[in-house]
């Protein structure tokens, strides 16, 4: 006859459950946050020996706690270290610490709000009932007029993509306002939803705050005309501004010449 289970054999594998599936779900949050924040380092320009990650605060924390894991992996048992090692007792401490505050203890201590003596004595509002009106006869409805059938030999109406000239004067506008040196020229493929658009060296005198504006102006703008594929070069075919890998920013890749 096999013994019964105990408690803590009936919760372990629950916790472990848990704590595998939070640790899961921080790696791939933290993942794709990562991936956003180096897009953002890459169009901020900033030096890569800024962002190694192991001179930051979290990395030392990090080492402090493994290294706590470590001590109580060594207090424990011998023949429960191998089964509860670092990793094992981190996920079980995320479990607890969730579950802890799922539950808020600090609750269970707390007294309850008594009412104020301005409440006690505050009168409650009446209520006036009013008396339900007296049905009126209904007034003859008149049918509204048949909708007209739609003609199969009318022309739908262009679709942003298609219709190049409000996407030309639109983009064309967003460069004269920033300079008049620019001489943006523009090629549309709206079959393929492609947008390319090549600008003069009037770009390498704007500043970059200027170049990033106008960069991002001119990729929401296409994105909402409702093309998918922006890219901007120069008169030389060098690349300028390519669209985002992660996020909604364009990302300008040259802002001086060679």
């Amino acid at each position: 006859m096999t013994p019964k289970p105990t408690l803590w054999q009936k919760i372990f594998p629950l916790l472990l459950r848990e704590a595998i599936a939070i640790l899961e779900g921080i790696s791939n949050l933290s993942r794709k946050a990562a991936e956003q924040l180096q897009g953002v380092a890459t169009q901020q320009a900033i030096a890569p020996q800024e962002l190694n990650p192991e001179q930051s605060w979290t990395s030392r924390g990090a080492a402090l706690w493994w290294q706590g894991m470590g001590w109580v992996q060594q207090r424990l048992p011998n023949h429960l270290q191998a089964r509860y090692n670092r990793a094992t007792l981190t996920g079980l401490a995320i479990a607890l610490f969730l579950i802890l505050l799922w539950l808020n203890p600090l609750s269970w201590f707390q007294a309850p709000s008594r009412p104020t003596l301005n409440e006690i004595k505050r009168p409650q509002p009446s209520v006036l009932v009013q008396p339900r009106p007296a049905p009126t006869p209904m007034a003859a409805t008149i049918p509204p007029p048949p909708k007209p059938t739609p003609n199969p030999l009318a022309i739908a109406p262009s679709s942003p993509v298609s219709d190049s000239l409000t996407v030309r004067q639109q983009l064309l506008a967003i460069c004269d306002r920033y300079s008049n040196a620019l001489n943006p020229t523009l090629t549309l493929t709206p079959g393929e939803q492609r947008l390319e658009l090549m600008l003069a060296n009037g770009w390498y005198d704007l500043s970059p705050q200027k170049q990033d504006q106008l960069a991002q102006n001119l990729w929401q703008t296409a994105h909402d005309l409702g093309y998918q594929t922006v890219i901007v070069v120069d008169t030389a075919g060098h690349l300028l501004v390519r669209d985002p890998v992660v996020g909604d920013n364009a990302i300008v890749v040259r802002r001086k010449p060679i």
